[in-house]
């Protein structure tokens, strides 16, 4: 029998998709498009009595909603609102929040308290068929997934990596394919001849302009910017990096820095010194 919670939020008529242990739905007084509306179907009013499995569940649920409305909607951001006061059974509001108005079926739809928290008690005006047209959409983008198949979520947001890169070798390539493998947007400093001279006594062998387009054409990396000084925290609160990877061997030497760091030992026998000394050979 369904919950008051469930039948206050108009299921089944608002029904996305049916979960194990959770149902989601879509908000019938729609705070932005797409708010939805996430309720547990165990017997609990404490969000701590929800069982492991439940709690499991629940964040491959998260990242697939996420993932949904990102691809729908491109929301620029999304609140969960947990309040349980007038409807006791554990359940969230999902609110995706746009900074600027979002189209769908041919009209646009605001976000009027953005930056601010939402306000639940407004409401979208949203039509009988545009609500309708609303529920199947994200119906079918839901049906189309399933948690297994979702795309696994990676570590950092956002990830910074630096080098020199005066002669690319395959040590350069499997620290920038395993920083990768961590996040979804990898950024990586190339040195200038400038900083490359100030630091070592000497021009790079390599000039900048042939580096630094060795690294944008590398598949792994998202976005390259140049190195220009050893300031690493300026990096970190410009591009909002959530973490640093360098070799191994800088541990207990790498300037200090609010964001993580991740250090990948070096591939045995492979470094730029090493390739210079059998060209001179």
């Amino acid at each position: 029998m369904p919950s008051t919670t469930l039948k206050k939020f108009g299921y089944p008529d608002t029904l996305i998709k049916n979960y194990q242990h959770w149902q989601l739905l879509l908000r019938p007084n729609q705070v932005t498009l797409g708010s939805l509306i996430l309720i547990s179907k165990e017997k609990t009013h404490k969000y701590s009595e929800i069982s492991t499995d439940a709690a499991i569940e629940q964040k491959a649920i998260i990242a697939e909603i996420e993932y949904c409305l990102k691809k729908r909607f491109d929301y620029s951001k999304i609140n969960y609102l947990m309040l349980m006061m007038v409807d006791p059974e554990v359940h969230f509001h999902i609110i995706p929040r746009y900074e600027a108005p979002v189209e769908f079926c041919d009209k646009e739809f605001g976000d009027s308290d953005w930056p601010m928290p939402p306000n639940l008690g407004k409401s979208l005006e949203l039509s009988g068929a545009y609500f309708e047209e609303l529920i199947k959409t994200l119906q079918n983008d839901f049906a189309m997934h399933s948690l297994e198949n979702m795309p696994k979520q990676k570590k950092y947001r956002r990830m910074y990596t630096s080098g020199c890169f005066d002669i690319f070798h395959q040590g350069h390539l499997n620290i920038i394919k395993r920083s990768k493998a961590l996040c979804d947007h990898l950024i990586v400093g190339v040195s200038t001849d400038e900083l490359i001279y100030k630091a070592k006594g000497r021009e790079p062998l390599i000039p900048f302009e042939e580096r630094i387009s060795i690294i944008e054409a590398n598949k792994y990396v998202d976005e390259v910017i140049p190195q220009v000084d050893k300031n690493k925290q300026a990096i970190v609160d410009k591009y909002n990096i959530d973490a640093i990877s360098v070799g191994s061997d800088w541990k207990g030497k790498y300037p200090p820095v609010s964001c993580e760091m991740v250090y990948f030992d070096y591939t045995p026998n492979v470094s730029s010194s090493l390739l210079k000394q059998k060209l001179n050979k």
